[in-house]
């Protein structure tokens, strides 16, 4: 079996690059681990997964490289202030994505897209012509994603032109929690739920925001990333003035949803016999949890008021409510041309546009009791209603 060649890989990174500098190590620990997981843990990639394990691993290590030499070139940069940010949050698959894309509508916020994810480098107000070419290479990115994975589009909103959340950013630093999704390396997530940092990825972050908005006119950011609950004390830490908003939905439905979308998106590096629907029920059971006992540690010892709470049946039903006490409890007004704006995007795509996305908890082995079990302290913390099948 072909293996990973970590040093190999940031090699011909900066060979491609043009560059040596990957910036301090705080990165290190967890590239070297996070590559010696896909080698070792468990399933066995396929040639294929290997392949696109390789050019994930060097997008990641080249942008790494051309942010550094940027900020080597521009030590301005690093004095940006990210001002208030509202970070949106929540169990992944409990209304994030839709939530993110609703304050889109707001020419006063500033949303990362998917295309300047894949590529951060140069700052899109530095360069005006290279957007043109980074946007033809998401538009790639995304057609590749809905040929390798069959009903992705009903699965997950991805457009190349809009807004996207944080995962390219955190994978700059091989933080990326999500992996579990992607690959069946489980100790390695434990790791990162138990042992990691988060204080070193969340630095890099802020200096990927920084590096983004140099030489444009400041704006607020509004980031969405669904496991920034797994470490929001690092998080607070980073971002002090930060406004965070956490989704609340049924975490049986969560759970399901997630069980699913990890099998479509294993069954790219994995054969069908490494990629058993019971060990995803099992690995994904885990990772759901890990999240909610985080979430719920966090809230009962931080007392952190600045969070605001989203129900998603409130969400899904009355979206620009929802954006409207957001706005309040940032301290801003809600424009009506904004409120105009959400009503028209969400008459538009109605749930189910993109095709109906099924799921079922018990063909991933779980025991709908046992699962609702370890969830009861969730529910009960924050009124969470059960969701019809």
């Amino acid at each position: 079996m072909t293996q990973l060649d970590s040093a190999k890989l940031k090699q011909q990174a900066a060979q491609e690059a043009g560059l040596a500098e990957f910036g301090e190590d705080a990165y290190a620990e967890f590239y070297d681990r996070f590559v010696a997981a896909l080698n070792t843990e468990g399933a066995r990639l396929t040639e294929r997964g290997v392949q696109r394990a390789s050019a994930n691993i060097g997008r990641a290590l080249r942008n790494r490289l051309l942010q550094q030499d940027w900020l080597a070139r521009e030590p301005a940069i690093g004095d940006q202030v990210i001002d208030r940010p509202i970070l949106l949050m929540g169990l992944p698959r409990s209304g994030t994505t839709f939530m993110h894309h609703l304050f889109d509508h707001d020419p006063d916020m500033r949303l990362l897209r998917f295309w300047e994810t894949l590529q951060t480098s140069p700052p899109p107000a530095t360069d005006a012509a290279s957007v043109e070419s980074r946007v033809a290479f998401a538009h790639q990115i995304k057609a590749q994603a809905l040929s390798d994975k069959a009903n992705f589009d009903a699965m997950h909103l991805l457009d190349p032109e809009g807004p996207d959340e944080c995962t390219n950013l955190i994978d700059q630093v091989f933080g990326m929690v999500g992996v579990l999704n992607l690959y069946r390396i489980p100790e390695y997530f434990g790791w990162q739920a138990d042992q990691a940092d988060f204080r070193k990825v969340y630095k890099h972050h802020k200096s990927v925001l920084q590096h983004l908005q140099w030489q444009s006119p400041p704006r607020r950011w509004v980031m969405k990333y669904p496991n920034y609950i797994l470490s929001m004390a690092e998080l607070r830490d980073t971002y002090p003035d930060a406004l965070f908003v956490v989704s609340h939905r049924d975490p049986v439905q969560t759970l399901a949803s997630l069980c699913k979308l990890t099998h479509v998106l294993r069954s790219v590096s994995y054969d069908e016999a490494d990629n058993d629907k019971h060990q995803v029920g099992r690995d994904i059971w885990h990772f759901v949890q890990t999240h909610v006992d985080h979430l719920l540690d966090y809230r009962q010892r931080s007392g952190d008021t600045a969070v605001v709470d989203v129900d998603y049946r409130q969400l899904i039903e009355s979206p620009t409510e929802v954006v409207q006490s957001v706005y309040t409890a940032a301290g801003m007004a809600f424009p009506d041309s904004v409120r105009a704006e959400i009503a028209d995007w969400t008459a538009k795509n109605p749930k189910g546009k993109r095709g109906v996305n099924s799921y079922n908890l018990e063909d991933y082995g779980l025991d709908r009791d046992a699962v609702e079990a370890g969830f009861a302290d969730y529910r009960r913390a924050f009124n969470i209603a059960l969701e019809g099948a």
